[in-house]
């Protein structure tokens, strides 16, 4: 089996899923309904979300930027942010794939070595994963009593068997990073790890970065700012419903973070995922059902059409721009 069919068998799954997981979230709600209520939406409040996200890329632009600088590599911010969407255009379809793609466009438009590049992608997921654990462990802390209610009731849901499965299941992912671990000097050793040991070291170079960044408060700043943005993209639709219009910023830290969750299950563009979890979000502040879903409905596709508009234009722009390059070279 070919690895892209191995890629389009786990995409066809996995999107099979997150439609079964979609299907289910929303099965109990009157179509017409949800529709009244999602055509009653204030588009203002959605215009300023949608500017979020696109100032959102291009922060995450500028940030990359800063992670080529220790490795004596300058890209334009233009050309940073165009793969930026690109990657997150592709992973819409194909989960993760884009966090390939990423690198690959800007390596054809900067002529930047593709593994070191791969090493700052891996830098900036740890940043990000970072942050979300902070994120994570601020909610529980300021909506404690809410969270252990919402997890008693939660948690009623399920019979012996199914938390059973779950234990099982973490023992085992324990057991395995721990061998994974133990054994690190083996995997170095195998013939495959050092066939490819020039580009693994690439990518550990572009992880190093981290450690030799020439303008570390503006990194962090960016980082910070790009979070702000992800919070305001849910937040400012609050405002757009009048049944959510009261909740306050506790309450867009958690759709955040449940949001956030939703799109690191690899379903492509958290369809499915994202219409279970940040309705279980709302469900902690007692929302309607038929409002948490219509403002579910619409903050996920208000990243759709950020992703796919710009998208666009970037699959142009990048075009043309490679026609240039390579016009360039031959000339």
């Amino acid at each position: 089996m070919t690895k892209n069919t191995k890629t389009a068998i786990n995409t066809i799954i996995f999107l099979t899923l997150g439609g079964v997981l979609f299907y289910w979230a929303i099965k109990s709600q009157d179509t017409e309904e949800l529709w009244d209520q999602i055509k009653q939406v204030n588009l203002f409040w959605v215009g300023l979300s949608m500017l979020c996200g696109v100032i959102s890329h291009l922060l995450r632009a500028l940030r990359w930027n800063l992670l080529l600088e220790p490795m004596n590599y300058k890209a334009s911010t233009a050309n940073s942010f165009h793969a930026v969407i690109l990657g997150y255009l592709v992973n819409m379809a194909l989960p993760r794939v884009g966090e390939i793609t990423r690198p690959a466009v800007l390596s054809k438009l900067e002529k930047i070595p593709f593994n070191k590049l791969v090493g700052t992608v891996l830098v900036e997921r740890i940043v990000d994963l970072i942050i979300t654990i902070i994120l994570a462990l601020t909610i529980f802390i300021i909506q404690f009593q809410l969270i252990i209610e919402f997890v008693e009731e939660l948690m009623k849901k399920f019979n012996a068997s199914s938390i059973g499965l779950f234990s099982v299941s973490f023992v085992v992912f324990i057991i395995l990073i721990s061998i994974a671990y133990f054994k690190r000097k083996w995997f170095y050793q195998l013939p495959v790890i050092r066939k490819f040991q020039s580009f693994i070291e690439g990518i550990i170079d572009g992880i190093k970065t981290i450690f030799s960044l020439r303008k570390k408060g503006l990194f962090i700043t960016y980082s910070l700012l790009i979070w702000v943005m992800y919070f305001f993209m849910p937040f400012l639709i609050f405002y757009a419903f009048d049944g959510t219009a009261h909740l306050g910023v506790s309450a867009g830290f958690t759709v955040l973070l449940f949001g956030t969750v939703a799109m690191i299950i690899p379903i492509p563009g958290g369809i499915g995922t994202f219409e279970v979890l940040v309705p279980a979000a709302l469900n902690i502040y007692a929302i309607n059902p038929l409002i948490s879903n219509s403002y579910t409905l619409i903050t996920h596709a208000i990243q759709f059409l950020v992703i796919a508009g710009v998208g666009i234009f970037s699959i142009v722009y990048v075009i043309f721009k490679l026609k240039k390059v390579n016009n360039h070279e031959m000339g």
